[in-house]
């Protein structure tokens, strides 16, 4: 009854506006009364924070992915821009409701808590982080790192789907997309790792 109710008011918010939908369209949409959408659902914002979590628990599951793939930390790291950009074109309302309408940020500030948003980010860090410790990119502020790899591709995917891209022909918009991944990619050179010169002498084991 949650995915249904999630459903409807999905397309309702994109087609007539947030503003314009009410639970009592909300409902009419599925055969229901206002009272039932009650029962499951404070109000539209709590909705549209259910929609929210699950185009989280989406993408986190398409990030996960990554995991056990036999991949370089390089190749994750990179792989992990491209699945993201990939959920976001593949689930552009999803996508539009996670993150550009602002009432899910007042949501999150109500609740005091975002932990499905939290576990994604957690997962992209620790790519970020284990990219910098086998050399797969330059080492430096984790936090930085992952900060401006979400906004990079958080950028391309906004510009998108809210249709930013005007100064861009239709037909040529994603190749130019993919491409700028690549090019925002290859401006992220990896290094060597570094070693520790080698030690004179004898060394003692420790016991780790």
């Amino acid at each position: 009854m949650r995915e249904r109710i999630c459903s409807a008011a999905m397309d309702l918010f994109l087609r007539e506006g947030f503003e314009r939908t009410s639970i009592r369209r909300i409902a009419a949409a599925i055969g229901y009364t206002p009272g039932a959408i009650y029962s499951y659902f404070g109000d539209k914002d709590d909705i549209l924070y259910a929609i929210h979590e699950q185009g989280f628990a989406r993408l986190g599951l398409l990030l996960h992915t990554l995991d056990g793939g036999g991949l370089s930390a390089r190749e994750r790291f990179e792989r992990l821009g491209e699945l993201y950009l990939r959920f976001a074109f593949e689930n552009p309302q999803y996508y539009d409701l996670m993150f550009i309408k602002d009432r899910t940020a007042k949501k999150i500030e109500e609740l005091g808590q975002w932990d499905v948003g939290l576990d994604t980010y957690d997962f992209v860090r620790a790519v970020v982080r284990e990219s910098m410790r086998d050399g797969a990119l330059p080492t430096g502020d984790v936090e930085a790192a992952t900060f401006a790899l979400w906004a990079s591709v958080h950028g391309m995917a906004s510009l998108v789907i809210r249709s930013r891209c005007k100064m861009i022909p239709p037909d040529a918009l994603s190749t130019v997309v993919a491409e700028a991944y690549r090019w925002t990619m290859r401006a992220m050179p990896a290094q060597e790792p570094a070693h520790p010169p080698r030690a004179r002498g004898r060394v003692r084991r420790s016991g780790r």
